[in-house]
């Protein structure tokens, strides 16, 4: 009777362990899958480590083998160097050969043209070098009188005595420009300034006079507008 009580115990105790059994076995089957993977990937970036060793061999290899390159080169030019201080004359000892008992011969002058003196001239008197800029306007008038430059160069040439307050000087220029070329583009300018001379100079009636011909002559110019300005000033 009693062993009959037991079987019924025992087929559950062994029921039971194989419950539990089969998770375990489960879970060490998942490890097992999990550990081989990772082989996997330990063995892939052994390989790529082992190729990374590789390449960086192979350039520390051709590192080394430009440095001597290098070097050579170096070297080479060094022994070139020293050729050329053996065998280099020095300049101030050769003198140019002259064609008569000796004297040199006189350098070429190159002449600028019209356009280049009148740039020159522009250019040095934006950066305030008035002395040089009326330098080269009085040499572009005398070298090139026919030039279609020269009328403008007359009247900045007026300009740098009018900003000096030279108002006699610069009068005697605006003149020119109105009188050599009556046909040109700054003959407006230069009898507006004309009339600002006078002006300067305390001669209302000639500066009225300048004023009135602008106006006249010059209809709708800004100069005949500046005129009428300047005009009403004086008739206040």
């Amino acid at each position: 009777m009693k062993r009959l009580l037991l079987v019924p115990i025992v087929v559950s105790f062994l029921f039971g362990c194989a419950q539990t059994q089969g998770p375990v076995n489960a879970d060490f089957s998942q490890v097992k899958r999990e550990l081989e993977a990772l082989k996997v990937k330990v063995k892939s970036q052994e390989e790529k480590l082992s190729l990374l060793e590789e390449r960086l061999s192979k350039v520390e290899d051709r590192t080394a083998g430009n440095e001597q390159r290098i070097f050579e080169i170096k070297k080479k030019l060094e022994e070139v160097d020293k050729t050329l201080s053996a065998v280099t004359v020095p300049i101030t000892s050769v003198k140019p050969s002259s064609a008569k008992g000796g004297e040199e011969e006189p350098q070429p002058v190159v002449q600028l043209s019209a356009r280049d003196l009148y740039r020159q001239a522009f250019n040095a008197m934006e950066a305030g070098d008035l002395e040089k800029a009326k330098s080269l306007f009085e040499q572009l008038v005398k070298q090139y009188p026919s030039s279609s430059l020269a009328d403008n160069a007359l009247y900045w040439i007026g300009e740098i005595y009018y900003s000096h307050n030279d108002y006699e000087t610069a009068a005697s220029y605006f003149k020119q420009v109105i009188e050599k070329y009556p046909n040109e583009n700054k003959v407006p300018a230069a009898m507006l300034k004309l009339g600002l001379c006078y002006k300067g100079m305390g001669d209302v009636d000639k500066a009225k006079e300048a004023f009135n011909k602008v106006i006249e002559m010059y209809p709708g110019t800004p100069e005949a507008g500046i005129a009428k300005v300047k005009l009403m000033e004086l008739e206040r």
